[in-house]
């Protein structure tokens, strides 16, 4: 019996997890654009938002979708690329329906605003709400929150190591190649 425990381990985590990962990844993007916020002047908060003829729903308001405005992202950020969908996603300014041009934002001719923006980003009050939001952010357990993203591919790198830990003891070394 332990000489399959390992390969059944290495094939959850190797076969079947990946599969329901991209299955899982698929359905939850479906009908949705990644919407990028740009909240004030410190931060932006990326968020899958469900859009409809022309418009995109976020925290019950509408905002425009401008299709020469839309780029196509690999969504979710700093997963492995098989397991990441392609998506269309356009950047806001929460307090404007209209999206923002990206190449404006990118333009190396408009050192101004970039040079307010880190202005306004490095003065002490902004830094002091700044801290003060991600302290309050977490909810009733005191600013802790448990972030899967971080979690999982050290999850999945545990699994295999013991995945072939059993595979080993079991089998007699690699697939039995080196005696046991």
């Amino acid at each position: 019996m332990g000489a399959f425990i390992g390969p059944i381990v290495m094939l959850l985590m190797f076969v079947i997890l990946p599969a329901f990962l991209i299955f899982w990844n698929k359905r939850r993007i479906k009908g949705k654009m990644l919407c990028l916020f740009l909240q004030g002047d410190i931060y932006m908060k990326p968020m899958l938002c469900e859009y409809q003829d022309e418009f995109v729903f976020y925290q019950s308001k509408a905002y425009d979708i401008y299709p020469q405005r839309v780029r196509l992202t690999r969504f979710p950020a700093g997963w492995p690329s098989i397991l990441q969908e392609i998506v269309p996603s356009a950047l806001y300014d929460v307090a404007n329906a209209i999206p923002l041009n990206w190449n404006d934002l990118l333009d190396q001719r408009d050192a101004r605003m970039r040079s307010m923006n880190v202005k306004s980003a490095l003065a002490e009050n902004a830094i002091r709400k700044l801290v003060q939001e991600a302290a309050t952010e977490g909810g009733p357990m005191g600013g802790f929150r448990f972030n899967w993203r971080k979690v999982m591919p050290i999850m999945l790198i545990v699994g295999a190591v013991i995945g072939l830990i059993f595979i080993m003891r079991g089998g007699g070394g690699i697939f039995g190649l080196f005696g046991g």
